[in-house]
């Protein structure tokens, strides 16, 4: 790019920000405007007064620097949030309104599909004096999509930068867990051994004889330990679980190593009423002693499939042949940390990386497997086409896991891999927490530890959780200052600690046995505020100079100093909140910045594929109205089809292939 055009993109960018400035009532902009000869680039936003402030103050400071060097001036003009897409829609074919403007992950696709945003790799590559710095990629890589295949893989297009990342945690009632007679701590996992000796203080400043723990005892690596009566479910090999009891057995919560399945179950049963029902109890009105109902609540799946490896989509192609995969019973796989594994197409995994569905599976280069109504996989001619239906020929044998990765299993511990639970697995293991204990999901029981969707058809679940009705709740960062708020008026104290990971322990059955014998990797979601360009902008490659230099390390750190997450590794340190709305161990949100995905509505241009499997699930089997074996086997409905849950999904991916094989 030739520095006389990027000269007046910035020029243009600082008019831009002072007149947005101006209309929104806030800090003034740098120099009083825009210059004769500059570019102005026009910037649409909406959102709430934090936001609006944020927004406005990046773009003031691009239009003070890069904008003033390089002749651009970002002109930014509010918008009502009720009617934001709507306008931007009028206008987006038009040679007139938005630059550039705000889409989220949910929408992202949708809209390039209908020619709402602009393709930027050419003008991203031509920007060579931004340099985006440690951006995390998992923000990036969500901006990639090949129309044609439905793939958003390294390589393709790329329509969007990042500008807001909203991580999510599980927020828990600190004050809560403390009258329980839980200690809660604050240790990462490399200080625990010195913090087991006294020698250092945890992340609050207190030392371990500080919470009256005896000298003797050594707190192991573990989210939630109990002294005594561990809970674990394995199988056959599962332990009941025992009420807690403070005076028999010591029970201690770190907030600086995430839970494993178990755990996070164990420390729900002490505030679900299913197990530890208070003395004003009733059928009712069913409580604990504090007040609660239920320990825990999470409305994904998400990073109970994807700890594992797994998905709810698999492509059997890579370009874009997609097959609904939450119900793949085969295991899944993970490298060991420090070893490598190099898989049946040739990819290298390196440790912690779980096993691609298609590096896992006996496929040979010519096939395309073909999934039964239960989700098991069989080897098909990829040359066949699809029926009517939607579905290949069956027929063939079940393709089973690849020779090499059996072959390197049967060495023991020796192996650099570990096996992981299936997909289905994971996903039954989530949908047992809300399950009562006489439902039966695919062959066990529900737990009952956790509310189920009507619960909040009245109420959100954030206010179940800060009116005293929950313990645990995973959610989006972006209510950590409202929940302050009312912990403040409520008096209770509150914290985050990071997300449950699969994890099972060489001896589940020994309390102070932390060996891990297989992990599966840190998976968590994240949305976030994407910048896109307007098709028709005449100023295409400036408005791409501004959305790379508010994503790169300038603009992230304006951001930081106001308190909104940056996509920057380097930044987090810098992030400075307002006194009392962040939790002591805000660090849970950064870090998951690092390894967030985008949630299952973000995989194709549209929900349709999505609704025909979870509006059945959600409505009907996690309100205990639909048995799990109905969900699965499906009904004749009008809207989605006859068949099973599989076959019905699949019908519908079918539709977002632009090519016939």
């Amino acid at each position: 790019m030739k520095k006389k055009v990027l000269t007046r993109i910035v020029s243009a960018c600082l008019c831009g920000a002072m007149a947005v400035s101006m209309s929104l009532g806030l800090s003034g902009c740098g120099n009083g405007g825009s210059s004769s000869g500059d570019t102005v680039i026009q910037y649409w936003v909406s959102g709430s007064s934090a936001q609006l402030d944020m927004f406005t103050r990046c773009t003031e400071e691009f239009n003070d620097t890069y904008g003033k060097e390089h002749g651009i001036y970002v002109q930014i003009s509010q918008k009502p949030l009720a009617s934001y897409q709507d306008t931007i829609k009028i206008s987006a074919n038009s040679t007139t309104g938005p630059d550039v403007y705000h889409i989220s992950d949910s929408e992202f696709k949708a809209w390039i599909s209908a020619g709402y945003i602009s393709s930027i790799q050419e003008e991203f590559d031509a920007v060579t004096d931004i340099d985006l710095g440690d951006i995390m990629e998992t923000t990036v890589s969500r901006l990639r999509f090949d129309v044609e295949t439905n793939t958003s893989n390294e390589g393709d297009p790329l329509y969007g930068l990042p500008l807001d990342a909203q991580p999510t945690a599980i927020y828990y009632n600190k004050s809560m867990l403390e009258e329980a007679g839980v200690i809660v701590i604050s240790v990462d996992e490399e200080d625990l051994a010195a913090w087991n000796k006294n020698e250092i203080a945890d992340n609050t400043g207190k030392y371990k004889k500080d919470y009256g723990i005896d000298e003797n005892v050594t707190i192991p690596a573990k989210g939630y330990y109990r002294s005594e009566f561990p809970y674990y479910y394995n199988g056959n090999k599962t332990k009941e679980w025992v009420a807690f009891d403070p005076n028999e057995e010591l029970a201690v919560f770190n907030n600086r190593i995430a839970m494993n399945w178990d755990e996070v179950e164990d420390l729900a049963m002490i505030f679900s009423a299913e197990y530890n029902p208070g003395k004003s109890s009733t059928a009712e009105n069913p409580v604990t002693d504090y007040g609660t109902t239920y320990g825990y609540f999470t409305e994904n799946w998400f990073n109970y499939g994807w700890s594992v490896g797994g998905d709810c989509l698999n492509d059997l192609t890579g370009e874009g042949e997609w097959n609904f995969s939450l119900l793949d019973p085969n295991p899944n796989y993970v490298v060991k940390e420090g070893q490598t594994f190099t898989g049946r197409t040739g990819k290298v995994y390196q440790g912690g990386e779980t096993i691609s569905f298609v590096d896992k599976m006996d496929i040979q280069n010519d096939e395309v497997l073909v999934p039964d109504d239960n989700g098991e996989y069989y080897h098909n001619n990829a040359n066949l086409k699809m029926d009517s239906a939607g579905e290949y020929a069956t027929g063939g044998d079940k393709a089973g896991i690849w020779g090499s990765i059996t072959a390197e299993l049967a060495k023991g511990d020796t192996s650099v891999l570990s096996e992981l639970p299936s997909t289905r697995e994971a996903f039954n293991r989530y949908l047992r927490l809300g399950a009562t204990k006489k439902t039966d999901v695919d062959g066990a029981s529900g737990l009952n530890v956790s509310p189920n969707p009507n619960v909040f058809s009245t109420r959100t679940s954030m206010n179940y959780f800060f009116s005293g009705k929950l313990a645990l709740l995973m959610q989006s960062s972006v209510y950590m200052k409202d929940l302050s708020e009312q912990a403040k008026e409520r008096g209770f104290e509150w914290d985050v600690a990071p997300l449950a990971v699969y994890k099972q322990y060489s001896d589940p059955a020994d309390p102070d046995c932390d060996t891990v014998a297989a992990r599966g990797k840190l998976a968590g979601h994240s949305n976030t505020i994407n910048m896109v360009a307007r098709p028709n902008s005449q100023n295409l490659q400036e408005a791409v100079a501004f959305m790379k230099w508010m994503a790169g390390p300038d603009g992230q750190r304006v951001r930081a100093k106001l308190g909104f997450f940056p996509n920057q590794k380097s930044l987090i340190d810098e992030l400075q909140f307002d006194a009392g709305t962040a939790p002591q161990n805000v660090r849970a949100f950064s870090d998951e910045l690092e390894y967030a995905r985008p949630g299952d509505w973000w995989y194709m241009p549209d929900t349709l594929w999505v609704e025909a499997w979870c509006i059945d699930l959600n409505s009907y089997v996690r309100n205990g109205t639909m048995t799990y074996k109905e969900w699965l086997k499906g009904k004749d409905d009008y809207s989605y089809g006859s068949g099973s849950v599989v076959t019905r999904t699949n019908r519908y991916l079918k539709n977002y292939r632009k090519y016939s094989r």
